[in-house]
């Protein structure tokens, strides 16, 4: 089949998590196009230099620099994302008049889908939270569901890169009474494996040179606050001791092209970005790890088996704000607010948390994304009429 996948360009986290979902594509011998546009087009040219893409201009949003001006800032932005939806729609459509596709994947981008044409929308927040508790937060909360599900309808399938059952990762964000009938469970998608397992640091071999790494942190999303993060992080690693590796999250700058090689014993040492594979390899030697509480990492620090981590909500962002302190609920990782960064007082509070080495909560231990894809109808079935397909129970909630 001819499949186009599409992620939103909101930080880098839609187009990395769709690398093992392309992946997994090309292992079933489809023919897969990539549709991105900023820095999550640069990371998947990197990472599929022999695929064709095109150019998918989205709707980029800037964040609220302060905690307290979230909610606004975001809602004073939502015509322009109405209008960018459009404009993606019509984008479709001229790429699909040259380029014909037996099915359109959408990450995260509600204007990509086509009559005619099978589409799936991935997704972990079909529940969508708001920051803060004011009068009417609960109203409001299901006005937006009401109106995700409306936009839900319009793909044939609704995918979530989750576990099914009470035991998830997304939690409240995807799991509830009001989940849509074409939704399935799709298991997270991480680029790494519990093969490069970051609780054994012995998993790297000593030829690889990299030494021992005290704090490794790892920025990422909209701006201005993925600067702000960056800021805060270079000043507290300055003054650290040890060895520390600050990734800054900026793909495709070819003149700070780095490789954990040479990252310099004692001192802080600064990469725009990382491939997957090495990225993999710093959070084995690393003994913190610093993030966004982003559903991305979270997924890639639960593939890894990581040791428990310091995870960092983007101020205001409320999905980020529930995953850290879902994951905090369970053991997995520290919380803490990028106005109280700590970094020295977040190692002891580290200690003695279980960290994602015991997650183990699939019901399904032989589940695996590309033998999924090989069995579903709709990959068998192009073109076919979504009520005709029937969705596997055992992947329902």
């Amino acid at each position: 089949m001819r499949i186009l996948v599409c992620p939103l360009d909101w930080g880098l986290g839609h187009a990395t998590r769709c690398i093992p979902l392309v992946l997994a594509l090309l292992e079933n011998g489809h023919q897969v196009r990539i549709g991105a546009s900023g820095g999550g087009l640069r990371l998947l040219r990197e990472e599929f230099p022999h695929l064709d893409v095109f150019e998918f201009p989205g709707y980029p949003v800037r964040y609220s620099r302060t905690q307290a001006f979230f909610l606004p800032v975001m809602l004073a932005q939502l015509p322009r994302v109405l209008l960018g939806i459009r404009a993606e729609s019509r984008r479709l459509k001229r790429i699909l008049a040259g380029n014909p596709a037996d099915l359109v994947i959408s990450d995260g981008r509600y204007g990509v889908s086509a009559r005619g044409i099978p589409s799936i929308f991935v997704t972990h927040q079909v529940f969508i939270k708001v920051p803060g508790r004011f009068p009417g937060a609960g109203l409001l909360e299901r006005i937006l569901l009401s109106m995700n599900l409306r936009r839900l309808k319009a793909f044939d399938r609704v995918w979530v890169p989750d576990f099914p059952g009470p035991d998830s990762l997304s939690g409240e964000l995807s799991h509830g009474a009001s989940a849509p009938d074409n939704l399935e469970f799709i298991h997270p998608l991480s680029r790494f494996g519990k093969r490069e397992t970051a609780s054994d640091p012995k998993v790297v071999p000593a030829r690889d040179g990299i030494p021992k790494v005290d704090i490794l942190a790892v920025v990422s999303g909209p701006e201005p606050q993925r600067g702000l993060f960056e800021a805060a992080l270079r000043r507290q690693m300055t003054e650290a001791g040890g060895t520390r590796v600050l990734v800054r999250g900026l793909p495709g700058n070819r003149d700070n092209r780095q490789d954990p090689a040479s990252i310099r014993p004692g001192e802080l040492t600064e990469i725009d970005h990382l491939p997957g594979k090495d990225l993999a390899r710093l959070f084995a030697v690393a003994d913190l790890v610093v993030a966004r509480s982003g559903y991305t990492t979270v997924m890639e620090l639960a593939g890894l088996g990581a040791r428990a981590a310091l995870l960092v909500p983007t101020p205001g962002q409320s999905e980020q704000e529930y995953l850290a302190d879902h994951l905090a609920r369970s053991g997995a990782a520290l919380r803490m607010d990028q106005s109280a960064l700590d970094l020295a007082g977040a190692r002891e509070r580290l200690r003695g948390l279980k960290g994602f080495s015991g997650w183990n909560p699939s019901t399904e231990p032989g589940f695996t994304l590309s033998a999924f894809i090989a069995s579903h109808p709709l990959f068998a079935r192009a073109g076919s009429p979504s009520g005709t397909i029937s969705v596997p129970k055992s992947l329902q909630q």
